[in-house]
C-alpha cells in the first residue's frame, strides 16, 4: 500500500506540490485562523464544538482533489491540474454540506452510547473517497459498504491516522520549543504539516477502500 503511494508521488510529484500550495496551505491557514479566532471569543459558549467542526471540515473539503489524483492514475488518465480545482469547486458543497450534517448528527449522537458518533465518524472519514459519485444516495450506499466490510480496520486505520498527526505535530513543537513563537507560527506550521501528511493519508485510503476503478 505505501509503495502504491509512493509510486504515485512519483509519478505525479509536481501536481501535487501545486495542489498542496494552491489549497492545501491556504485553506488550513484560513481553518486554523478561524479556529484559533473563535476559541479566543469569550462570547461563544462550546467554543470548541465549532473549532472541532472546522478541523474535521480541513480534512475532508480537502479530500476530492488528491482521491481525483490517484483516481485519474490508476485509470491511465492524464492527471490535469485544470481538472482536479474544477472537481474540488464543484464538490466542494457537496462535501462539506454532507460533513456539517454528519458531524451534527455525531454530536447529537454522543448522549447515545457514543454508537452514532462512531458511525457518523466513519461516514465523514469516507465520505469525500466517492466525491465522485452523481448523487448523495450512491456515495452513502458505496461508503456504508465499506464500513460493513471493514469496520475493524477503520478503526485500526483512524488510530493509525490520528496517532501520526499528534506525532508529527508534537515533534515539530519540540523543535520549535526553543524559539519564540505566536499563534501565526504555528498556524504557519500547521499548513505545512498538513501539505506533508494528508497527501499519504488521501492516497492510502483511496487505494485501500475504492478499488472498483483500479
Amino acid at each position: 500500500m505505501l509503495r502504491d503511494v509512493a509510486d504515485l508521488y512519483n509519478r505525479n510529484i509536481i501536481n501535487i506540490l501545486l495542489i498542496c500550495l494552491i489549497l492545501v496551505v491556504p485553506i488550513t491557514f484560513f481553518n486554523y485562523a478561524a479556529i484559533a479566532y473563535i476559541i479566543n471569543l469569550d462570547t461563544v459558549e462550546y467554543a470548541n464544538i465549532p473549532a472541532l467542526a472546522l478541523w474535521v471540515l480541513n480534512f475532508t473539503i480537502l479530500f476530492p482533489p488528491f482521491f481525483l489524483i490517484a483516481k485519474m492514475d490508476a485509470t491511465d488518465q492524464e492527471v490535469n491540474l485544470k481538472a482536479i480545482l474544477s472537481f474540488f469547486i464543484m464538490k466542494f458543497g457537496f462535501v462539506a454540506a454532507v460533513t456539517i450534517v454528519f458531524f451534527a448528527i455525531g454530536m447529537i449522537g454522543s448522549v447515545f452510547l457514543f454508537i452514532p458518533s462512531l458511525i457518523a465518524a466513519l461516514i465523514i472519514l469516507l465520505f469525500p473517497l466517492y466525491a465522485d459519485q452523481e448523487n448523495i444516495k450512491a456515495a452513502i450506499q458505496g461508503v456504508w459498504g465499506i464500513i460493513k466490510r471493514e469496520h475493524i480496520f477503520l478503526f485500526i486505520d483512524v488510530l493509525i491516522i490520528v496517532s501520526l498527526n499528534v506525532l508529527v505535530w508534537s515533534g515539530s513543537l519540540y523543535l520549535l520549543g526553543g524559539f519564540e513563537n505566536n499563534t501565526l507560527v504555528f498556524i504557519v506550521l500547521r499548513a505545512l504539516i498538513n501539505s506533508l501528511i494528508f497527501p499519504v493519508v488521501y492516497f492510502y485510503l483511496t487505494f485501500k477502500y475504492r478499488k472498483d476503478f483500479a
